[in-house]
This record gives C-alpha cells, structure tokens and sequence, in this order.
C-alpha cells in the first residue's frame, strides 16, 4: 500500500470507497457521495481535497501523450480553472485540483470519470424533479377541474360556486 493509499484510508472508511486510482504524485477516490483527491510527492505536503459529488460541475481528462503525463482534473461550480488555454504539463502538475495520469492508468481513470457524473446526476436527481405543489396550488387545480365540470355542464353553477368557496376558504 503506497503512503497515498494509507494516508486516504486513515481518513475514509474504506468500504465507502466505490474505486479509486492512483497517478503520478496524487490518487482519485470516489465514494457515492464524495470525491478525495489526495496529493503528495517528493517536495509536497501530503493532503487530501474533498469534493462533495453534487459540486463538481465537470471532470477534464488528458490522455498522456509519448513526452508527457495526461492529467485527470476536478473543476467545481464556483471555482475557476487556473489552467490556461495552452497550458504545459507542468501547470497541471502544479494545480491543486489535479492528478497526473500515466498511460498504463489511463483507462481506470475514464471510469472514475463515468462514476463520478454516474453519482452526480443520481445525486442531483431529487432536484430535478417537479418541486412538491403548495396547498394553494392544489386548490387551484382543483377549481380548475370544477371549472371545466361546470362548463360541460356536469355540474351547475351553484355546485361550482358552493365547491369554489368552500376550497378557497382552506387557503
């Protein structure tokens, strides 16, 4: 077990741990609910960096190429990217929210990627549904379907306006 790796599960319960991957100088774990990307090299303080999976608004991944490393990127909503456009290598070996990816990882990191946007969207689906009708709201509708009774003449005006009342008096 590398010191990443022991330095990672000092602090996360590890059968809350769905995958995770190590790269060059950093490690990325994914649990259903949080991302920890735990850095440390040679001249770097060992630290890990959570992310709530709900905050993370994208993930860029860099396949490594023959001259140098790719890199697996966190960026959060609220956060900007410090990356330039063009930017080396080494501005993403610098940056606090990335990990160096060698070529012989960089599959396993592709599926850390699909698991991260897998558990975002299922957190943020509950947010995405309808949002729950008010009382108000549903004596409207109701009024509505009274109205609509009324003028397909199932039920009389003085049903409609004895209903009507009745329901606006629960508001």
């Amino acid at each position: 077990m590398s010191k990443l790796q022991a330095l990672l599960f000092e602090n996360v319960n590890k059968r809350e741990v769905s995958d995770f991957c190590e790269g060059v100088g950093g490690l990325v774990a994914v649990t259903e609910n949080m991302v920890y990307l735990v850095r440390g090299g040679l001249l770097e303080r060992m630290a890990i960096k959570t992310y709530a999976i709900k905050s993370i608004s994208s993930i860029e991944i860099r396949k490594p190429n023959m001259l140098t490393n790719g890199h697996f990127q966190i960026i959060t909503s609220g956060n900007v990217d410090r990356t330039k456009r063009f930017s080396t290598a080494f501005d993403y070996a610098k940056d606090e929210n990335t990990v160096m990816v060698k070529a012989n990882c960089y599959d396993h990191f592709v599926r850390l990627e699909q698991l991260i946007y897998k558990f975002r969207d299922k957190a943020l689906e509950p947010a995405l549904e309808e949002a729950p009708t008010t009382q108000s709201d549903d004596v409207f509708a109701k009024i509505e379907k009274l109205a609509s009774l009324k003028e397909r003449n199932i039920i009389t005006v003085e049903e409609f306006e004895k209903k009507k009342e009745e329901l606006l008096s629960q508001i």
